[in-house]
């Protein structure tokens, strides 16, 4: 079966966009098409929002160009504002270029001179930095439904362990545990290493607040959580992220991280944060975006899990390194992860319309050889 932009989803006009995201964007402003190295027409590998900023960040944005010749003064405004949110005093709020900085600072303080647990697959790439460090990570495989095992890694919590680290939802299933379950969790596990749990796409889970862990920073538990607005908001570019953590974590971090943010990255989050027609029209433009990789798949017959992310994790029915390299001829970036369970899987990222349409183009070929 042939795969077109208009057989996938009905983007035609913009039509993929979700009526709260065209109602805050000015008309005259389409979703920018992105720039790629070489002759990559779709680039998968990645997990952003192709729409971009909200227009207010855009706004922002352009405004804080004056301020470009001047380090940033203060990042108190934002980290204020992000508090309220959360219900939480500002000492419990730290402000980072991107949650990638922040989990890594955080990973080689806390856990030096021990090991950390995690499951597998899961985000790692500052669990390799740490490794580059010395700090070796324990793994403890999925369930067999695909989902962290919380039973297992509270088992496997040794005394040399110095940090449990888990994503919510897991990157790259985009399945989330059972708010109440993780929960628990959590508060047992936090009683004998620190928890740091990675919520990147905290905003695509229905009711986030409940989904989230953050309420038990306020509990005062030993849990700390990461959240960025590099996908949802659109602004991977400007690398900026806050971290929410006891005083002392935060003091952990803030004393290694070493400069400030950047001024358009702090004017464009305190810009969009709370901005909610701009928020409900991207999620929905995000889901439309999973939806058209869903029915890629199943033209395709290939198994897919549901996901809570931007992305979707592929059961390709043949080695997934080598589906991704027929892939790369035809111009296409998708993503591996380790694991031996998942050598026959790949993850897919939402993309552009185009993007996805041209990968539904190519993928029966790939498949094929």
């Amino acid at each position: 079966m042939r795969i077109t932009r208009r057989s996938v989803l009905p983007v035609a006009a913009g039509g993929l966009l979700a009526p709260g995201l065209l109602a805050a964007a000015p008309s005259s402003m389409p979703p920018p098409q992105p720039e790629h190295s070489g002759d990559v027409k779709a680039r998968l590998g990645v997990t952003e929002n192709p729409f971009g900023p909200s227009p207010a960040a855009r706004r922002a944005i352009i405004a804080s160009v004056a301020e470009a010749p001047y380090y940033p003064h203060s990042e108190a405004a934002l980290r204020q504002k992000i508090a309220a949110q959360e219900s939480l005093p500002p000492d419990r709020i730290a402000l980072s270029s991107g949650s990638l900085d922040a989990l890594t600072l955080l990973t080689v303080a806390i856990a030096a001179g021990g090991r950390v647990l995690a499951p597998r697959p899961t985000y790692s790439t500052h669990l390799a930095y740490a490794a580059r460090q010395g700090i070796e990570t324990d793994w403890v495989n999925l369930r067999a439904d695909h989902h962290i095992d919380l039973d297992a890694m509270l088992g496997a919590i040794k005394p040399e362990t110095r940090l449990v680290y888990l994503c919510n939802p897991n990157n790259p299933t985009g399945l989330r545990p059972d708010p109440e379950q993780l929960r628990a969790f959590c508060v047992a596990a936090s009683r004998k290493a620190p928890v740091l749990v990675d919520e990147a796409y905290f905003e695509l889970a229905p009711d986030p607040h409940r989904q989230s862990m953050g309420s038990l920073v306020g509990q005062g538990h030993d849990v700390i959580v990461t959240r960025t607005f590099s996908k949802v908001y659109g602004l991977a570019g400007l690398r900026i992220a806050y971290t929410l953590a006891q005083p002392q974590r935060i003091r952990q971090l803030n004393a290694r991280i070493t400069t400030s943010r950047n001024q358009a990255g702090l004017a464009a989050a305190q810009a969009c944060l709370g901005d909610a027609a701009y928020l409900a029209g991207a999620i929905a433009y995000l889901k439309q975006c999973r939806e058209m990789i869903y029915r890629i798949c199943e033209a395709n017959r290939l198994r897919y899990l549901k996901s809570d992310g931007t992305f979707v994790y592929i059961d390709c029915s043949m080695p997934a390194a080598d589906l991704q390299a027929r892939l790369a001829t035809r111009s296409v970036e998708v993503r591996l992860f380790e694991g031996d369970a998942y050598r026959n899987w790949m993850r897919v990222g939402t993309a552009t319309p185009d993007e996805l349409a041209y990968f539904g183009q190519v993928l029966p070929g790939a498949l094929a050889g």
